[in-house]
């Protein structure tokens, strides 16, 4: 492999302008003379442009000047080598026309070459700086995806729009054979119109090489997204990847609204996804789809299937998968072809017979055998021309791979794949030595093809190969194997990835006691974190193996997660379980903690004296614990059900014990339940209790570390200001606020400010600023689904649009949501608005 580095930026703007000296006394100068051109040529942003040409001008090798550039309407910035630099860039040139690299041509055939002699074997004639620009990291020039019109286009773009490529793991294509026409029927209607494509095939089958092929044709033409589906990891790995990916073509919305969801809602990451590629050719290729377990993921491919249907954008979603059922929707409602699948089908005579290669003499019949064997398995085929037996007979594929493979293996070997099997992610070299194992025997077992090297010291297996491993092993020798990775991973470095893996392994070799403390201790910091695959991992842990205490939390856990997944029904459930457990562990904490989480079930289910009731029981172990925070939360929650059945006397009396609390405790933790009374003041029209504790809160909070709270705070306190007509000071709280809010991520507190500070713009006659913030808060509310608020904006939107249709509009569509969320009283209050409206007030 080539080592050397790619020759610099300023030695290829060298490059580049020396084919252009002739031109540095015309009027009318081409278009690669621009700082545009500069850009294209060298690969960098043109904003980079000037910064890359700095040294250059100071040396005195270049010259800038105004010139009119052909295919440009006015005078441009060009860039021309003086003498001297045309003698620099002779020298340059001279000094890398020995670079030494290598090129893939058109046969696949790769030869070894350099700089200066290169064109003698291209099948057209490149520039030294355009054969620099499609060099890979490793030096390697692949000529069967370039074309003289497809490095004229490069050349030509006018646009400062790179194509950009995330890749992931995909592997190096070593070589393809046939399969041309299912190839070409992918490019034929991926080309026609955004579509979604559905590839199933059998393990070993060719999906992952396809794949790289496909991309391969788009390569220079799309921006190109390559995700391999694991299926331990949920959802987010794939949505942080790909929202990566959207930032560095120039589309951050998706990576924002990741980054302040926890739970994305598949529906909204489908529209943001395709709305983000709005005007950017792009092909998202999915392998492995089979592997999904994480229903989010699924239903957001499910989401962006329909949702292709009718685009007229350049997008393209491709799916490759071990399974044949109808995974994603074949048509839509209206019977519009949503999805096609094309199933991927073993290699035909004459292109498998090109697999194997150290054949030379194959009779005919021999091959037919081995065809009909192996069903032009690509995999298989590659096993039998890295040395397995051709000869002897076998009913089956499964045999003739025990037999003619596995069987022949030494017993280090076995071990050793084994090993490979037993691990979900590719491991490094250590985690095997580890083991005992005799880890030079893995350059033999990459030769035939049974292992993957997968980087330098990083190594795998095939998912055909794992399957027929770890169905060969017993259970004893599982669970030994899994306790090895577990000491592995215990060892390691923890990164949240591997104390998942860690749990994985742990649960598998039977340590479920190991496993579940770690989860007790960690579960809730892998939740914030996204990784919703634990609740899969805790479903399989052997809970009688374990202690009550230890089962008791891990179904706190459970609940939780169930719970914030929208599965209240099986969230009730498990937390019933804990409930039973912390009953008989006398554990009144966790007692008070599961009732409040029932509540929060309850409330959301509209069950307001359910809700109630055990708020009245959580309260109960809040006080016999001593536990002021606790009970401070509570009665604020008793206070708002209180308010929503319109019983202003009681819901004051459970503020006020809230007061008392205050009073008695100066904890800081406590500054939270202190705003929350606030605004509960506000909302009575409690004017100088609210005021009182929003100071409070406000001093408190300005000598915190937390700038969440201070910023909260702020937000209370601008609320107030509004309350009494101050609308300068109301503003500058409520921007203030914003600010912090946006920086510490907290969005329901956002949308909550943002539609004050509208409110505040409204009532000072800035109508037009009001519903710009109102506008800004319901993309937010909708991209979090966050429902009352969405039907709050849509409501305020409805009362300052100038347009009578407009506001029908925005109160219809407010009328529905309050409908879908059951909000009576809201519901009234819209229909009254929808009345006036018509009635043209």
């Amino acid at each position: 492999m080539v080592s050397n580095a790619k020759p610099g930026v300023q030695e290829r703007i060298l490059l580049h302008l020396l084919d252009y000296s002739d031109y540095k006394s015309s009027v009318e100068v081409p278009f690669s003379l621009s700082q545009m051109g500069i850009a294209n040529a060298v690969a960098i942003a043109r904003s980079n442009v000037p910064r890359a040409i700095a040294g250059l001008k100071d040396q005195g090798l270049l010259i800038e000047r105004q010139a009119h550039v052909k295919g440009v309407s006015r005078k441009r910035k060009a860039y021309f080598l003086t003498d001297s630099g045309m003698n620099v860039a002779e020298e340059t040139w001279n000094e890398l026309r020995s670079f030494p690299l290598r090129c893939i041509l058109e046969d696949g055939q790769i030869s070894n070459t350099n700089l200066g002699e290169i064109n003698t074997i291209l099948p057209f004639s490149m520039r030294s700086v355009d054969i620099i620009r499609y060099l890979d990291e490793n030096c390697i020039l692949d000529v069967r995806m370039l074309s003289a019109d497809l490095i004229e286009r490069d050349l030509s773009k006018h646009v400062e729009k790179q194509l950009v490529t995330s890749l992931g793991d995909l592997p190096r294509l070593r070589h393809f054979y046939g399969r041309e026409k299912e190839l070409d029927n992918m490019c034929n209607l991926l080309d026609a119109r955004a579509t979604t494509l559905m590839i199933p095939g059998i393990a070993g089958i060719g999906k992952t090489t396809m794949a790289s092929k496909l991309i391969e044709r788009f390569m220079h033409r799309r921006n190109l997204f390559y995700h391999r589906c694991q299926d331990w990891e949920g959802s987010r790995s794939f949505l942080e990847a790909i929202a990566d990916w959207l930032a560095n073509i120039g589309d951050s919305t998706f990576a924002d609204y990741i980054a302040t969801t926890p739970i994305p809602k598949p529906a909204d990451s489908a529209r943001l996804l395709i709305d983000a590629l709005g005007g950017a050719p792009s092909l998202i290729v999915i392998d492995d789809f089979h592997k999904i377990s994480d229903t989010t993921l699924h239903q957001t491919f499910q989401a962006m299937a329909l949702g292709l249907l009718g685009s007229e954008e350049e997008i393209g979603l491709v799916m490759f998968s071990r399974s044949f059922k109808p995974v994603v929707p074949a048509k839509d409602a209206e019977g519009r072809i949503a999805s096609l699948v094309l199933p991927l089908d073993g290699l035909d005579s004459d292109s498998g017979r090109k697999l194997l290669s150290s054949y030379e003499d194959l009779g005919e019949e021999q091959w037919l055998y081995i065809h009909g064997i192996s069903r032009g398995h690509p995999l298989v085929l590659e096993l039998i021309n890295r040395g397995a037996s051709a000869g002897a007979f076998h009913e089956t594929l499964e045999n003739y791979v025990t037999v003619e493979i596995f069987s022949k293996l030494s017993a280090e070997q076995k071990r050793l794949l084994s090993a490979l099997s037993i691990y979900r992610e590719p491991v490094p070299l250590g985690a095997l030595a580890e083991q005992n194992l005799d880890t030079d025997e893995l350059d033999s077992l990459v030769e035939q093809g049974l292992a993957r090297q997968v980087e330098a010291e990083i190594y795998d297996v095939h998912d055909l190969i794992r399957e027929f491993l770890l169905r060969s092993l017993d259970d004893k020798m599982k669970i030994e194997s899994h306790s090895k990775c577990a000491d592995w991973y215990s060892k390691a470095k923890q990164t949240p990835g591997f104390t998942v893996e860690l749990i994985y392994h742990l649960i598998n070799s039977n340590s479920n006691e190991e496993a579940a403390k770690i989860i007790v201790e960690d579960g809730r910091g892998l939740v914030a974190l996204g990784h919703m695959e634990l609740l899969g991992l805790m479903e399989n842990i052997e809970l009688s193996d374990i202690k009550l205490e230890s089962k008791t939390r891990i179904n706190q856990l459970q609940g939780e997660i169930m719970a914030l997944l929208g599965r209240f029904e099986h969230a009730k459930e498990v937390f019933d379980e804990a409930q039973s457990g912390a009953l008989e562990l006398k554990n009144i904490p966790i007692q008070a903690e599961v009732l409040s989480a029932l509540a929060d079930i309850a409330l959301k289910q509209g069950n307001l004296e359910d809700a109630l009731s055990m708020h009245n029981e959580a309260l109960k172990n809040f006080i016999e614990l001593g536990d002021a925070k606790g009970a401070a939360r509570t009665y604020n929650n008793m206070g708002y059900l209180l308010r929503r059945k319109n019983d202003r006397a009681k819901a004051l009396e459970s503020y006020g014990e809230v007061e008392t609390i205050l009073e008695q405790n100066d904890d800081l933790e406590l500054i939270s339940a202190q705003l929350i009374l606030a605004r509960s003041f506000l909302d009575l029209g409690e004017t100088e209790r609210a005021r009182k504790h929003a100071l409070d809160a406000f001093e408190k909070s300005d000598n915190s570390e937390n700038q969440q709270i201070h910023a909260r705070a702020q937000a209370v306190l601008g609320r107030y200001h509004a309350k009494i007509g101050d609308l300068d000071v109301a503003s500058h709280h409520y921007s203030n606020a914003l600010e912090a809010m946006g920086e510490e991520g907290d969005i329901l507190s956002m949308v909550d400010i943002t539609i004050l500070l509208g409110e505040v713009l409204q009532d000072a006659g800035r109508v037009e600023e009001a519903m710009e913030h109102f506008r800004e808060a319901l993309i937010i509310a909708e991209a979090n689904d966050l429902r009352m608020q969405i039907g709050e904006l849509l409501t305020r939107l409805g009362t300052v649009a100038s347009d009578k249709s407009r506001r029908m509009e925005y109160l219809q569509r407010a009328l529905s949501v309050f409908r879908e969320l059951g909000a009576k009283s809201r519901m009234k209050d819209v229909q009254t608005q929808v009345h006036n409206a018509v009635m043209g007030r």
